[in-house]
Order: structure tokens, then C-alpha cells, then sequence
């Protein structure tokens, strides 16, 4: 390149300074054919002083994804603190007469997304054969009445605005509700013959009490491409799409409609089998306070109470393994612990995070929050806000270690198959967002020099794989720790 200058009348030609390293990786990602019609905004951060290092589209806010998750976990984690746990309370209200209850069991949610979950099967152990046997040493042997589920302490509304359709049915649509159970996701197994072939279901696991399955499945390939659509609070479930040929079992995992129901139908059918005859059928409290007059039946005795692993754990969990149920929750769960009122909602949990980020002085230009796990498309993010978002949570965050602790490192997690170069080998946390011709990276670098920089590398609308993507990206992050 030549760099001419007029000064007076004589023209100076003069070499033009080279770009930078850095300079050119960023061109070479921005101009691969695979992004030609893509969207991308890159920024690159000082983790301690905030200054901008280097760019591209810094300002264009792009659908975010996963990396929503950061926005959620940080400020829950500072609102919060990291021991906050959930409570579920068991007990009974009405009068026990010589082993006989005249009355109801309740089951009051306290919101814990992680009840029963597979990421924390040794905290919980089984918790319904507890609560069963809690309910025999109160005295009780009999019940006239029935089991209600309360999960009152979230509106009745699981699914976030602008989740999809295709996206309500299976397990990482899973909803919110104020008494969650088993990540809210059941499992369908299926027999599968030669492609083409019709599915055959073999079982659920937990069953759904009263679901109806229509399979439309066909065995084709070897990837799923298996889809569940059911309506929260549905019963009426229709399966398209294809799964693997020629498997004895195949599991398809998809969400529950009606996670409460299902917790007092199994604790009903403990009990049942412990030799507790019980008059009525179980049911929820959404269901029941028909019948109620509008009086909600507060538990008088409490048999037993479980109490969830710590927000540090759960918060952990969430951003590893990237679990919408449990950054979803923590939205709901801001809310209710800002109002101290029931029928706490999504829109006021993100309220509460927008006013946590304007009182730490952060320009939330670049953010567009619609729900907590980035799942709805009406998410959006800038590579410059989640950029100084995480020059906030690592230089003014009282929890900085947790947080910067919970995200993804080479070889776990989301990334257990990407950025196993040498170079970033104990130097890169972060976190990844994926959805259709979505792939965005958010997270912290430790660069050559000892330097740390925090980068939001945000990538829509490509013409490649997202595993493509994602090299690239691993690329473009050894030049930043090399040039830093």
C-alpha cells in the first residue's frame, strides 16, 4: 500500500504503516467465503481497564444465543450470592384423626430447577421414597383428600415469548415452573427397523400420566433429526422428523408438559404403595383453586424439606453444560426475590437485571433481553456490550473467581471438542451460543504476554458448518494471544 500526502505543492510518497497481526486475522475472518452473507461483530477488551484493543462491528447487535446465559448467571450471582439455595417443603393441612388425614398433602415448589436432576443425582437420591416415608412417620395412614402440587411461586406461563414452536416440545424448550422435576424432560425409547420404517415406541421414562402420542417418526440415517411438539400443559403430543435405523433403543428427549402434575402423581403412587390409601386423584394447584374459592392451602405441618445445592453449583452447571432450564429459572427467580410476591414472571426478572447492570454504570446499548437461556431469537447481543459485561464481572464483581470459575475451559463442557490448541490451554474460559446458523463465542484469554482480555466474537448467518466456525474462531484467538 502507498500513503500519499500533499503538502503545498509537492506530493511526499510514503510506505503506509502494515497492519497488525491482529489487523489481518480479523480481516481473513470477516472476508472467508463462508461469511459473505453473514453478520459478525468482534471486540476484543482489556479485562482490567475496559479499552477497546481491537474490533469489528462492535456495535452490531446480533442474535445472541447462549451467551445470553453470561448476562444471567453474573447478575444472579451478584444479586444473589453464591449460597443461595431453593427450599421444597412436603407436608399436610387438615386434621389427623388415629392415622387418618382429613386434609391435603402439599408439595410446595420453591422453584428449584435442579430437583432430581440428572447433574445432581447425588444431592437429591430419591427424594419421593423421602417424602413418602416423611409422611408415615407424621402418622399418617390414610388420607381423605388428595395430593396437590403448589408451584405458585412462578406465573403459569413456562414458555418464554418467542420460543419456537419447534422448540416447546423437546427437552432444551423445557419450561419454567415453581415446582420443576428431572431437568422437566422425559425420555421416549424407540425400536428402530430399516429406513423408512415406522418407529416403535417401547417406553417412557418417567411416564407422563394421561399423554397421548401420535409417532409420525420414520428410521432414517443415523443423526436425530426427531422432534416433539406439545404445548405446556398439553396432552396431546405429535412426533415428526427421523431418528437412527436399525437400533434395538433409541432415546428422544423431550420436555414435560406438566412437571407439577407429574411430582404429586408420583408421590401419590408412593405412597400408594407403601399402603397409604389416598380418597381423591392427585392433582396441582393451578387445576384445583377452582375449587378452592381462591383460598390457596398453606401447609400447616411440614414433614420434610429438600433443600437444593448452592447457587455457585447451579450457576456452574448452567454455563458448562449450558442448561436453558436452569438460566430461565434464575430469571423467574430474581424476580421473586425482588418482590417477595407469588406469580413472580420472566419480564420482571429481566427488569431486576437491567437495573442491577445500570446501577454498576454499564451501557446496556447492544443489549436486547427477551429471556434468560438465549434460546428466543428476539435475543440480541453486541460483541462491545458482552465484551465490557465481562470486564464488569472480572474487575468490580464480588464474585469475580465463581463466575470466571463457571465457564467452559478447552476440553469440557460445551467446548469438550474445540480450542485444544496449546496456545489456549489453560488460558481460555468462556462461554459458546448455538443455534441455527448461530455461533457466538463470549469469554476471557490470558494472552501471551500475562495480559487478560475479554472477547465476544459473534458470528450469524453462515454459509459453513458450525464446527467450521468454531476453528475459525480458535484461530482468530491464538492471534490475539500471541499479538497481546
Amino acid at each position: 500500500m502507498i500513503r500519499r500526502i500533499l503538502i503545498g505543492l509537492v506530493i511526499l510518497v510514503l510506505p503506509a504503516p502494515l497492519f497488525s497481526q491482529i489487523d489481518n486475522a480479523i480481516h481473513d475472518y470477516v472476508s472467508d467465503s463462508a461469511f459473505r452473507n453473514a453478520g459478525i461483530s468482534i471486540c476484543i477488551r482489556d479485562a482490567n481497564t475496559g479499552e477497546i484493543l481491537t474490533g469489528f462491528n462492535e456495535n452490531m447487535a446480533l442474535t445472541s444465543a447462549s451467551v445470553m446465559k453470561l448476562v444471567t448467571t453474573g447478575s444472579s450471582l451478584e444479586i444473589l450470592g453464591p449460597d443461595y439455595r431453593y427450599y421444597t417443603r412436603v407436608g399436610y393441612v387438615g386434621t389427623l384423626d388415629e392415622g387418618t388425614l382429613n386434609g391435603y398433602i402439599i408439595i410446595k415448589g420453591g422453584g428449584d430447577p435442579t430437583l432430581g436432576s440428572e447433574y445432581f443425582k447425588d444431592h437429591y437420591g430419591d427424594f419421593i421414597k423421602k417424602w413418602a416415608n416423611s409422611i408415615i412417620v407424621a402418622g399418617i395412614k390414610r388420607i381423605n383428600g388428595k395430593i396437590i402440587a403448589d408451584a405458585s411461586i412462578f406465573e403459569y406461563s413456562p414458555a418464554a415469548p418467542g420460543w419456537s414452536w419447534s422448540d416447546l416440545g423437546n427437552y432444551y424448550g423445557a419450561g419454567v415452573y415453581g415446582l420443576s422435576v428431572y431437568d422437566n424432560m422425559y425420555r421416549i425409547y424407540f425400536r428402530t427397523g430399516e429406513s423408512g420404517t415406522s418407529p416403535q415406541i417401547i417406553g417412557l421414562k418417567p411416564e407422563i400420566p394421561e399423554l397421548i402420542i401420535h409417532n409420525q417418526l420414520k428410521a432414517d440415517g443415523q443423526s436425530d433429526r426427531g422432534y416433539v411438539y406439545l404445548t405446556p400443559y398439553g396432552d396431546y403430543a405429535e412426533l415428526k422428523g427421523t431418528i437412527p435405523v436399525e437400533r434395538d433403543s433409541f432415546a428422544l428427549k423431550a420436555s414435560m408438559p406438566d412437571p407439577p402434575y407429574l411430582v404429586a402423581s408420583l408421590l401419590h403412587r408412593e405412597l400408594n404403595i407403601l399402603g397409604v390409601e389416598i380418597s381423591e386423584q392427585p392433582t396441582t394447584l393451578k387445576d384445583y383453586i377452582q375449587y378452592l374459592d381462591n383460598r390457596l392451602p398453606e401447609i400447616e405441618v411440614v414433614t420434610y424439606q429438600t433443600i437444593s445445592p448452592p447457587l455457585s453449583d447451579i450457576i456452574s452447571c448452567t454455563n458448562l453444560e449450558s442448561v436453558n432450564l436452569f438460566a430461565e429459572t434464575l430469571a423467574w427467580t430474581l424476580d421473586y426475590e425482588n418482590t417477595g410476591n407469588k406469580s413472580a414472571s420472566l419480564n420482571g426478572g429481566i427488569s431486576v437485571i437491567y437495573e442491577f447492570l445500570k446501577s454498576q454504570e454499564l451501557n446496556t446499548s447492544g443489549l436486547y433481553m427477551t429471556d434468560g437461556s438465549g434460546l428466543s431469537r428476539s435475543n440480541a447481543i453486541s460483541s462491545s456490550f458482552i465484551s465490557s459485561y465481562l470486564v464488569l464481572m472480572s474487575s468490580k464483581a464480588k464474585y469475580s473467581y465463581l463466575f470466571k470459575k463457571s465457564l467452559a475451559i478447552p476440553g469440557e463442557g460445551t467446548f469438550e471438542s474445540y480450542f485444544l490448541s496449546p496456545e489456549l490451554k489453560n488460558r481460555l474460559r468462556g462461554k459458546s451460543g448455538t443455534v441455527n446458523r448461530v455461533r457466538n463465542y463470549a469469554g476471557y484469554l490470558i494472552t501471551k504476554s500475562g495480559r487478560e482480555v475479554t472477547f465476544g466474537i459473534l458470528s450469524n448467518n453462515f454459509d459453513c458448518t458450525s464446527h467450521q466456525v468454531s476453528k475459525r474462531v480458535e484461530r482468530l484467538l491464538i492471534e490475539v494471544y500471541n499479538n497481546y
